[in-house]
């Protein structure tokens, strides 16, 4: 085995024309590591070898002015024929076998080229599949925003070198360094399609990512073509990863082994069978993926027009419709369709033919991944293109749903004692929050007038709270007046605490955003009781207050018709029944027509207008 290395250095040695002081110290470390380690070392010691001489040919290349430009290749292999030949005769000596690692090396390379070696080739990798180290995984589950990689603190600063022209990283070994525009690193090999987080700077990392990567396209050889990319995230033991493969012209993802567990693609969506619909739920995550990797992604031009129709769509729909299942307002949809028009505008002039394909900006490609994310995971949600399809957000998709329109009797119970606000929020409850989805533009809508309503239930309070101790400082007060004075006033001080609560914790919900709003919701609401019970707590404001009202006015009757004289009986007597039909009056509005130019339909009950 000595004898090999040592015709292997003394061919090099000849190749590079350098001295063999340079190398001694190179040559006893290779032959102690194979000797120590076995025949296994001498494969990667030659390569750290070949390496290490190659960056010393490039310093000392300059040197040699009689050089001519020309490309090199020269092979170092695994075996050789025990032959010894001569430096002089080099060109006689034994022939090399297979399992060969192939280097490339420019005599004269350009300012800032690295040389490197080819790791990724068969020969270092094994063959054997171990489906055990591959788990199925979906661009949701990326651990880009969680795994990051934290700085120390304590590291003192690094100086800078003096006339340093060129701060631009070593290159890794057949991989390309990118930079997503919220700033991520992430590597990608051009030759292979493959995508991975892993700080490939790192040798173990970068060995362990090029095993996976060939295990994996060795098994997929025949399901895979150009327009297929692989992406890899290192499990913590870093001899398994996650994959999934994506496929540019499908806008689907795929893997080589069952993904057991969908949920997560089909975010806790019951009921999905149909293969058109798992397909929208694979677009939304193909969408996902190329805004996680927006560079070296190739879409038809067609995709901008398309993404601009949706967007129209959607606004004239939202624009029109009060049960749009639309998730966004007027002001975002507009926003949206500004971006759309300026992707369009520059994908125009790149493709005289509809047929080619086109790779955007990294910047461009997030907006246009993102938007056609948002708009298929909702067509996902909304059943798009099944039998079951959700046309309007408040309606159910599920038959479990349907028999839960009308409220248990615990809410109807409610309703009598706190004067009907219950049935007002639970409708605005059930039709917001349908099939665990949200409808967010109106939920956005009635929360910001329901703290308009909690902040002037507080002033309500207050007036009340100070009218009612008043009260009990007047004379001749008797007792059941006050005992009731008495009621009215805890009913006062428990309207002003609810209110306050209620509107402190809404800004600490986290409902000034979409995504908190229907988190908030989710916690909140786990069954139909639970969507009764939000309902009551949001009527509790406005009941108190009502009973805090009630019983000071029964209070004051109690004060007023305590006196004995007739006259002031009579009088009071009718000015409170007329008041008391009149206050009345507004509570049940809309339960009888009481206009005289409005005049119910025959037709289904409808009140139409006549002129």
């Amino acid at each position: 085995m000595v004898l090999y290395l040592r015709a292997i250095l003394t061919w090099l040695g000849f190749l590079f024309n350098t001295t063999a002081p340079h190398i001694r110290s190179l040559v006893r470390q290779c032959i102690f590591y194979i000797r120590k380690l076995g025949i296994r070392a001498a494969q990667s010691g030659l390569q750290t070898l070949l390496s290490r001489l190659l960056a010393h040919y490039q310093r000392i290349s300059p040197k040699n002015s009689n050089a001519e430009p020309e490309t090199t290749h020269f092979i170092a292999a695994s075996t050789i024929h025990p032959v010894l030949a001569p430096v002089n005769d080099l060109s006689q000596s034994s022939s090399i076998q297979a399992n060969q690692l192939q280097v490339q090396v420019s005599q004269h390379p350009a300012q800032g080229s690295s040389t490197s070696i080819d790791s990724r080739s068969p020969s270092a990798l094994p063959t054997e599949w171990d489906p055990k180290k591959f788990k199925p995984l979906a661009p949701q589950l990326c651990q880009r925003y969680k795994g990051r990689v934290l700085v120390r603190s304590d590291i003192e600063a690094k100086p800078i070198p003096a006339k340093k022209k060129d701060f631009s990283e070593t290159p890794v070994d057949g991989w390309e360094s990118v930079i997503h525009p919220e700033g991520a690193l992430y590597f990608y090999d051009a030759t292979r399609h493959v995508f991975t987080d892993a700080n490939l700077r790192s040798k173990r990392l970068l060995k362990a990512i090029n095993h996976l990567a060939y295990q994996l396209l060795l098994k997929a050889s025949d399901v895979i073509d150009d327009s297929t990319h692989l992406v890899l995230e290192l499990q913590a033991k870093e001899d398994a990863c996650n994959y999934y493969f994506v496929q540019h012209d499908k806008r689907l993802l795929f893997w080589l082994q069952d993904f057991d567990d969908p949920i997560c693609i089909y975010e806790h969506v019951k009921g999905v069978k149909s293969d058109t619909h798992i397909k929208i739920a694979l677009e939304a995550q193909y969408w996902m993926h190329c805004e996680l990797y927006p560079s070296n992604a190739l879409i038809q031009p067609q995709i901008a027009t398309e993404l601009k129709h949706v967007l129209l769509h959607a606004h004239s729909d939202f624009l029109t419709s009060d049960t749009s299942v639309v998730p966004y307002d007027l002001s975002t949809l507009q926003s949206m369709l500004d971006l759309s028009s300026h992707i369009v505008e520059y994908v125009g002039p790149l493709t005289p033919s509809s047929d080619e394909c086109v790779e955007l900006p990294a910047h461009l490609m997030c907006i246009l991944a993102r938007l056609m994310r948002l708009f298929a995971r909702s067509k996902f949600l909304n059943f798009y293109g099944q039998a079951s399809a959700r046309l309007n957000a408040n309606q159910s998709v599920y038959e479990v749903e349907q028999s839960r329109q009308k409220g248990t009797f615990r809410l109807r119970l409610a309703n009598m004692f706190l004067w009907g606000a219950p049935a007002a929020q639970y409708k605005f409850l059930k039709n917001t929050w349908v099939d665990n989805i949200l409808n967010y533009p109106k939920w956005y809508r009635h929360i910001n007038r329901l703290n308009g309503d909690w902040s002037n239930v507080t002033i309500f309070s207050t007036v009340m709270l100070a009218v009612d101790v008043s009260f009990l400082c007047a004379p001749g007060v008797i007792s059941a007046a006050a005992v009731v004075i008495y009621l009215s006033t805890i009913c006062s001080v428990s309207s002003l605490v609810v209110s306050i609560l209620l509107a402190v914790e809404s800004r600490g919900w986290g409902t000034d955003s979409a995504e908190g709003a229907a988190s908030f919701m989710a916690r909140m609401i786990h069954t139909q009781s639970d969507v009764e019970a939000l309902a009551i707590m949001y009527s509790l404001p406005y009941a108190y207050l009502i009973w805090g009202m009630f019983c000071f006015v029964t209070a004051l009757g109690i004060y007023v018709f305590h006196s004995t004289n007739p006259a002031t009986l009579v009088v009071v007597g009718l000015c409170w029944v007329a008041a008391t039909a009149l206050t009345l009056w507004p509570a049940w509005w809309g339960k009888f027509v009481i206009t005289p130019w409005s005049v119910p339909s025959r037709k289904g009950g409808q009140v139409k207008e006549t002129v």
